[in-house]
C-alpha cells in the first residue's frame, strides 16, 4: 500500500506549494532541472541575482463582473533556491473605478484583503485599478484596465487520452477536457481560464473500532469513509482570436485527469472560470506558462522579466510582482463519473501487511496520547488490523466529509 500511495500525497503537497508559491518562484522548477541536465562540457551558469531579487512585493488578485466579495493578496519573495511564503499584513488595498468609486478591502487573514459581500461589483465598460499603501508609508498602484464583456463558454467535454506511466509498462488512460467558446463581441480576444477540481473519494478500508486508550466501538463505519476535496487546478492555460477568420475559440485542451488517479474513482467536477482580459494581461499569463514549461529558456527569460501591471509610486525602479486582473468572467461546471467497464482504474489503493496486523497489539502497548485515536479495521475474516490512518480516514488526504453545497449526485 505504501510506496504508491505516499508518492501521490506527495505530489500533491509539492503541487499545493508551488502553486502558492508560483509569483514568486516562476522558473526555479524548470530553471533548476535544465541546469541539472547541462552537459558536462559547459560550466553551468548561476546568474548573480543577489538581495535585488529578495523581498519583492507580490501582488495576486482580481475584480470581475461576477459578484464579489473579491480578494487581493500581498507577500514578498524570498530567496531564489529556499522560497517561503511571507505574507504582507497591515496594508491599505483599495480597489477604484474610473468614475470615482471605491472600496477599501478589510483583512481577513495575515496578507489576504477582501471586499465586502456587497461591496463594489465589477462593471463592464468601467476601467479599475488598484491602490495598495503599505505600513512603511510606500505607495502602489496598478494601471487602469477596462472589464470587457465575457466571451461566453460554448460547450466543455471530454475525450480518452493515453499519457506514459511512472509505475507501469504501458500507457493509461485519462480523460482530456476540451472547451469550446461563443464568438466574442469584439474581433480579438484574449483569454486566460482559471480551473477548480472537486472530486468525490472514498478511503479503502472502513473503521469498526478506535483505541484512545480504552477500545470502543466505532458506532458510524460510513462517516470517515466519504470525502470531498477542492482544490485549483495549477495549470495556466491562455489563448487569443488574434488573427482567426471566425473569432471563437475551437476545441482547446485545458486539464487532464488520468485513470492512474482517485481523482476519477467516484465522481469529478471541474469548475472552469473563462476570463477575458487585456492584451497586457493576456501577455503576462501567457508568459507566465512559458516560463513554467520553457526549460531551455533559463538564459534569455529570468523571472524579474515578467511584468506586471502593479508599479512604486514613488519608484519606478522597484520590481513588483504579480498582477491586478480585471477580467470579463464567464463560467461553467461540469461533472463526469467514474469509466465503465471495460475501462479500467490504476490508482494505488491500501493492502493490508503484516505490519498492520501485527499493529492492533502493538498499540495496546502504547501509552502516547499524541498517537490517539488508532482505527482498527477488520478483514473479510475477522482479522482485526490498524493501517496508516489515510487507509481509512478519508480526511488524512485532504479532503472534508461534508459534502459541497453545489454537489449533484
Amino acid at each position: 500500500m505504501g510506496l504508491k500511495t505516499l508518492n501521490n500525497i506527495n505530489r500533491r503537497l509539492k503541487q499545493l506549494t508551488c502553486f502558492r508559491l508560483r509569483l514568486q518562484c516562476l522558473f526555479l522548477i524548470s530553471s533548476i532541472l535544465f541546469l541539472m541536465i547541462i552537459p558536462a562540457c559547459e560550466d553551468p551558469y548561476w546568474p548573480e541575482l543577489g538581495e535585488k531579487y529578495d523581498n519583492l512585493l507580490v501582488v495576486e488578485g482580481r475584480i470581475s463582473n461576477q459578484p464579489g466579495p473579491y480578494t487581493v493578496k500581498l507577500s514578498h519573495s524570498t530567496t531564489l533556491l529556499y522560497p517561503k511564503y511571507f505574507p504582507l499584513e497591515g496594508f491599505e488595498v483599495v480597489i477604484e473605478d474610473d468614475e470615482g468609486n471605491s472600496e477599501t478591502l478589510s483583512e481577513t487573514e495575515s496578507g489576504v484583503y477582501q471586499t465586502a459581500p456587497n461591496g463594489i461589483r465589477g462593471i463592464t465598460g468601467r476601467s479599475y485599478r488598484l491602490l495598495l499603501n503599505g505600513p512603511d508609508n510606500q505607495s502602489y498602484i496598478s494601471d487602469f484596465e477596462i472589464l470587457r464583456e465575457p466571451m461566453p463558454i460554448d460547450t466543455i467535454y471530454t475525450d480518452i487520452e493515453y499519457t506514459n506511466s511512472d509505475y507501469h509498462t504501458f500507457d493509461i488512460p485519462g480523460y482530456r477536457f476540451f472547451i469550446n467558446t461563443q464568438t466574442g463581441i469584439e474581433d480579438t480576444t484574449y483569454i486566460r481560464w482559471q480551473l477548480e477540481e472537486t472530486y468525490e473519494y472514498t478511503s479503502d478500508f472502513k473503521i469498526y473500532f478506535y483505541y484512545d486508550g480504552v477500545l470502543h466501538d466505532f458506532s458510524d463505519p460510513d462517516s470517515l469513509h466519504t470525502c470531498w476535496l477542492t482544490e485549483p487546478v495549477y495549470e495556466i492555460f491562455t489563448a487569443s482570436t488574434a488573427g482567426l477568420n471566425n473569432p471563437i475559440i475551437a476545441d482547446y485542451p485545458l486539464h487532464y485527469v488520468s485513470f492512474e488517479q482517485r481523482e476519477i474513482s467516484i465522481r469529478y467536477s471541474l469548475l472552469i472560470k473563462q476570463l477575458t482580459l487585456s492584451e497586457n494581461a493576456y501577455t503576462y499569463w501567457k508568459d507566465v506558462a512559458d516560463q513554467n514549461t520553457s526549460g531551455g529558456e533559463f538564459y534569455t527569460s529570468l523571472p524579474y522579466q515578467i511584468k506586471g501591471n502593479v508599479h512604486n509610486v514613488n519608484d519606478g525602479d522597484e520590481i513588483v510582482l504579480g498582477y491586478f486582473e480585471v477580467a470579463g468572467e464567464d463560467r461553467l461546471r461540469v461533472f463526469i463519473n467514474r469509466p465503465a467497464p471495460p475501462q479500467q482504474m490504476y490508482y494505488p489503493i491500501c493492502e493490508l501487511t503484516e505490519g498492520d496486523y501485527k499493529e492492533y497489539g502493538e498499540m495496546f502497548r502504547i501509552k502516547d496520547w499524541r498517537e490517539w485515536p488508532r482505527y482498527v479495521v477488520v478483514d473479510l475474516y475477522g482479522n482485526r488490523a490498524v493501517p496508516q490512518k489515510f487507509c481509512s480516514d478519508c480526511r488524512e488526504k485532504g479532503g472534508k466529509i461534508e459534502k459541497p453545497d453545489f454537489w449533484i449526485d
